[in-house]
This record gives C-alpha cells, structure tokens and sequence, in this order.
C-alpha cells in the first residue's frame, strides 16, 4: 500500500489553494502575505461568506478582519478547503498510459535482484483495464492516545480486485502530490470505459480498498494496540495495589474495633449505674454495627482479589481498546494500459530476452516459470542466462 500522506507545509498548502481556486474560476491577485480572492457568481462555496475575500498566508497572532481568512496548516479556513474539495470531487478520472510515464517500465525483484542488465525493455499494449485508486483515511482511537489518523492509497482492479501498488505510487508521488511532475491525458476515448463501471462493482473494489488500508497499516495499530495495552495494564495495576491496600486497612480497622469492644464488654460489666451501662451497651452496638460492615467490605474485596479482579479489569481493558474507522475520502477511476512486456536482458556477454504479463503502472501481472524447470521466479530465484538460453538459480 502507499501512504498517500504529505507533510502540510505551508509551501504545499500555497499550492493546493492557488491550483483549487484557479480551478474554480477564480481570480487570485498575490501581494505579499496575503491573497486577494474574487469567486465567480455562480459558485458558493462554504469557506466562505461572500465572493470576494482576503487570504491571509502563514499563521496570524493578531485578530483578523470578519471576511479574511488565513491560510496555514493549523488553520480552520484549512480544514474546510480541503474537505470541501474532497467532497466537491470524490471521483475522478484518469488514463495511465505507457506514453504518459515515458515508458518507465517497472522490472521485477527476479530481475532487479539478479546478476542480469535489462538492455532494453518494449511494451505492447493488448487492451484497457479499469481499476479504482481509493484515498482511504484510518483512525486509530484510544482513552491513552486519543487519536493516530493515517491516510492510505490503495488501487485495486475493478474485476480482479488484484491489488496495484505500482499504480499508487505513481498516482500519489506524480499526479496528487503538491507540486507533481506529471499531468493526466484524459480523453473521451481513453475513459469511456469507466463509464461502464456498474456502482455495485465500484463499491465493492473500494470496499477491498479499505480492508487493505487497514492491512497496510497493521504495524502501526499494532504499536497503538500495544501502547493502549501498557496502559491499561498500568492502570489496572494501580488498581490492584489501591485494593490491596484497602484490605490491609480494613484488617487493622477491624483489630482495632475488637479490641475496643472487648473493653466495652468490661466498661458494661463494671458499670457503677445503669446510665453508664446504657451508654456502653449503645457503643457497643454501635462499633458491632461498624466491624460488620468493615467485614463485609473485607470478605467482598476479599473475593474480588480471589477471582483477579476479573470485573474491574474488564472494565478498564475495555476502557483501553482501540477504535479502528476506515473512511474512504475520494476515489479516482483508472483506466490503463495491460498486455505483454519483452525485456531483452544481458549477462557475461550473453543476451536473451523473456516475456512476460504486464500492467502500465503495475508491472508484471502474474507469476512467471522458467521454460527449464518449470520453477516460479521470485526474489529468491532470479532470471540468469545459461549457454542454451534463459533460466534459473534453480536449474542452473
């Protein structure tokens, strides 16, 4: 998967903002720090309360006036352009050609980890696939660490759902990132097909989408999960000392109540009138009503502390889970290239070529054998060139 995040930078932010608003028609006149910004009539947008406002750059201490707004990452004004955007345009769509990315093939580890130079490499294109690039925004919730968030690209084929990281990678880093080097040659022709995506296939790929962000960023809400973990191990552990301490004291609570009832009984019994027997015989009963209530106190944290605090700790290790949303944010529809590849590839003076599926942007699509042996290449198998043509570490 791809992490699709970029660091909001002020530069970055300058960016997206001049391309947003150009982008709605609008005229964007730049004098130092700050932007004057007048909106066509017929586009209302909510960041905004009028059509002509003030753009004030970088963070501002001072107050402002009620129609600026500043532009910065820690900004409100922000927060709403950039969700608006997402919300403006959640799907897009684009043709990936071989033409597009100047014919920047993507070799496999089979080949990149061997001992073999790739000469030259040809593609031929046999027909179009559609496939979906989804945004998809993790949040990780806890009591401890009230919120991680991770913002994933995943592309998945819109028939196979066979997942196509080489297509993120080239989306994110050369069409989404500020300041990308590459522009979409989207034609009528070229999309045509994604027109023909029926709402319930693209539901479901965006579906798989999410399920592999999530995926992607297993290790992280691992460590959360970890970290959420700890702490409800150390509360819990807090807990128990507060309990054990608790017993410790009723138990002295309850020495000392005996103790003074057994100097009750003799204050009764030597009482020199019958005023002072009813007093004593009232304090008696009085500290008996105590220790029974200490005692029952006792006998329950007593039970607790046999049975682990199973109750209490429940409570807090539920207290401590962690929440997991996947919201998929915008969505772009690709329409690109699959067919055949030929790498003509070179070794000790010897050359050769090999054929083999291929995907603009994804490289090879399935799992090539050697014509030899018949065993799979892999990162661990690598092409090699013998004296009677290609093959493998394995049959070498």
């Amino acid at each position: 998967m791809t992490d699709a995040s970029h660091p909001v930078t002020q530069s970055a932010l300058e960016t997206f903002a001049r391309d947003y608003f150009n982008g709605l028609g609008a005229s964007v006149q730049e004098s130092g720090e700050q932007w004057q910004v007048r909106l066509p009539s017929h586009v209302t947008v909510a960041f905004a309360d009028s059509q002509e406002f003030t753009v004030l750059l970088g963070k501002r201490d001072a107050e402002t006036d009620d129609d600026d707004v500043v532009l910065s990452p820690e900004s409100e004004f922000t927060q709403q352009l950039l969700d608006e955007a997402a919300e403006m345009a959640p799907i897009g769509q684009l043709a990936l050609t071989n033409d597009l990315i100047d014919g920047g093939h993507r070799y496999p580890p089979w080949v990149t980890e061997s001992d073999v130079s790739v000469v030259d490499s040809n593609f031929s294109p046999y027909y179009d696939r559609t496939a979906v690039c989804v945004f998809v925004k993790i949040g990780v919730e806890t009591v401890s660490e009230y919120q991680t968030q991770f913002l994933q690209a995943v592309t998945v084929d819109i028939e196979s759902e066979q997942r196509l990281p080489g297509i993120s990678e080239i989306l994110v880093e050369g069409f989404f990132a500020p300041g990308g080097s590459l522009t979409a040659g989207k034609t009528e022709d070229d999309l045509n097909g994604s027109s023909r995506v029926s709402s319930e296939k693209l539901a479901t790929a965006i579906s798989a989408g999410q399920e592999a962000a999530v995926e992607a960023v297993g290790k992280e809400i691992a460590e959360v999960r970890h970290s959420a973990s700890r702490s409800a191990d150390s509360e819990f552990e807090e807990y128990r000392q507060l309990q054990e301490q608790r017993i410790n004291e009723l138990r002295s609570e309850i020495d000392r109540l005996s103790d003074l009832l057994q100097d009750l009984a003799t204050d009764v019994d030597g009482a020199e009138s019958q005023q002072q027997r009813v007093e004593a015989l009232e304090k008696r009963r009085e500290l008996k009503d105590e220790k029974e209530a200490l005692g029952n106190e006792l006998e329950e944290l007593l039970q607790e502390k046999k049975n682990g605090f199973a109750q209490e700790r429940e409570h807090i290790y539920d207290r401590h889970a962690i929440e997991i949303t996947a919201k998929p944010i915008a969505s772009t529809i690709v329409v690109y290239e699959r067919g055949e590849i030929e790498l003509t590839v070179s070794q000790d003076d010897q050359a050769d070529s090999i054929r083999a599926p291929y995907a603009v942007g994804a490289g090879i699509t399935d799992d090539v054998v050697c014509d030899s042996c018949q065993e799979q290449f892999s990162e661990r198998n690598h092409l090699t060139i013998k004296t009677d043509g290609i093959g493998c570490q394995f049959c070498r």
